[in-house]
């Protein structure tokens, strides 16, 4: 089932209900009014005998519990049971109210003294108080004396129709307002629900084809345009992983050839002879490490720079990495920050090796500052060896990327890691001319307190 008709069921069955609670609560209100006004003119039906019957104009006597002779003296009031048969038995009018048909009969000790009116069988022979409806005649008894009562039975077969009435044009509102709401809601979906049916058929060929580069229209709005645009950024990552993964596969592959042909060739010397045992082990030591250094590096641009940031204090790192270069340190003594240790060690690293083995011979630092506005950190390295020209500059964080006619072995790979590093630190690496002479490379790492 669609998206779009499981809305407009919903739509229609939320209509429904609503309407049908709605003429529940009407249908309630209006069987009380109607009842009460049958009930009502039953009352009055049945005081009109009682007054017939004790043959005055005064409210009758309605007796919710039964009285003493004592107490009927002292009220001024003779009980009908005290009263001669033949005058219970004289010929009395039926005082029917107007429009209805109505029936009474006096009853006492079960017996059924007296009728007005045919009274309908279906109705039981009861002393209740309360109103009862049976079938289509709502009856109940009035109390005139001990073990004597008057019961009246109205007709209520019209009220019952209008109550079936009613009860039939409730459904048949919600039932055609439902379905009028279920084709507009189907008539609405259709246009709003536009950007999701692109979204999965995007999805679909996607998923089919493999072609990364499909895209969603952004159209829409509100939660569809959102989640429009995010499909969109999310291939656009996993064209940039794609990319990565293939740009390592290929690094990878070309890199480690040079270590591992060397390799190859130095245990062949060895293997001829020609070779001492300790010169092969020099060899094979600095080609692993070299390969070791590359696959870190390989590895660190793989996976976007990302790490666990945990709370660190970049002046400590800063300190132990200029120690074991050998140079000096300047900047504050703790400096708290939240950040990957592993890579932003590795960073520093690159840049110190950088500084060392451009230029070997001069004098190299490392500082540690913040921005003013105490939102960054800038880490950098400053050397006075013999800079970049500006067009290196620009090229210098390219992966591979070695400058034209530069003899210094390694794979070019250094500043491109920091460069991440910097980005998964939600800074950046600015390489800019040191004075008088030399390059400064900083980076800048936001501070984000762990």
């Amino acid at each position: 089932m669609s998206l779009r008709l499981r809305l407009a069921l919903f739509i229609a069955l939320a209509i429904a209900l609503a309407l049908l609670l709605q003429g529940f609560l009407g249908y309630a209100g209006f069987e009380r009014l109607q009842m009460g006004n049958l009930e009502r003119e039953l009352d009055a039906y049945l005081g009109r005998i009682a007054l017939q019957l004790e043959g005055r104009r005064a409210p009758p006597r309605l007796f919710r519990r039964e009285r003493d002779d004592d107490e009927s003296r002292a009220s001024g009031l003779m009980p009908l049971d005290h009263l001669r048969d033949g005058a219970l038995l004289a010929p009395l009018p039926n005082p029917t109210p107007a429009g209805s048909i109505a029936h009474a009969r006096l009853v006492r000790e079960g017996e059924v003294l007296r009728e007005w009116g045919r009274f309908p069988t279906e109705v039981p022979l009861s002393d209740s108080l309360e109103a009862r409806l049976e079938q289509n005649w709502l009856y109940k008894s009035l109390r005139l004396g001990p073990n004597i009562y008057l019961q009246g039975a109205l007709e209520a077969s019209q009220v019952r129709a209008s109550l079936a009435g009613y009860r039939q044009t409730v459904l048949f509102t919600a039932l055609v307002v439902a379905l009028l709401g279920a084709w507009v809601a189907w008539l609405v979906s259709g246009p709003a629900l536009r950007p999701l049916r692109h979204l999965q058929e995007a999805a679909r060929r996607v998923a089919d084809s493999g072609d990364l580069s499909l895209r969603v229209p952004a159209e829409g709005s509100g939660e569809l345009f959102h989640l429009s645009q995010t499909f969109n950024q999310m291939l656009e990552r996993l064209a940039a992983f794609r990319q990565r993964e293939a740009e390592f596969t290929r690094n990878a592959a070309h890199e480690l050839r040079t270590p591992l042909t060397a390799l190859r060739l130095q245990l062949d010397t060895q293997q001829q002879g020609l070779a001492s045992p300790e010169e092969t082990l020099a060899v094979v030591r600095e080609e692993v490490e070299r390969m070791s250094r590359l696959s870190e590096s390989l590895l660190t641009l793989a996976r976007e720079g990302r790490g666990q940031k945990v709370g660190l204090d970049l002046a400590q790192l800063a300190r132990e990495a200029a120690s074991r270069a050998g140079v000096p340190y300047r900047g504050p003594e703790t400096l708290k920050l939240s950040g990957d240790p592993f890579l932003l060690a590795q960073a520093l690293e690159n840049l110190l090796n950088n500084a060392q083995k451009y230029a070997p011979k001069a004098a190299v630092q490392v500082e540690l500052e913040a921005t003013p506005d105490q939102a960054f950190a800038i880490l950098r390295v400053r050397d006075e060896g013999p800079g970049m020209l500006p067009e290196v500059t620009k090229r210098a964080t390219e992966p591979f990327y070695r400058a034209p006619g530069v003899r210094v072995p390694g794979h070019g790979l250094g500043l491109s890691v920091v460069a991440q590093v910097a980005r998964a630190h939600q800074g950046r690496l600015v390489l800019l001319p040191n004075q008088p002479q030399g390059l400064q490379a900083e980076l800048w790492i936001r501070l984000t307190e762990g």
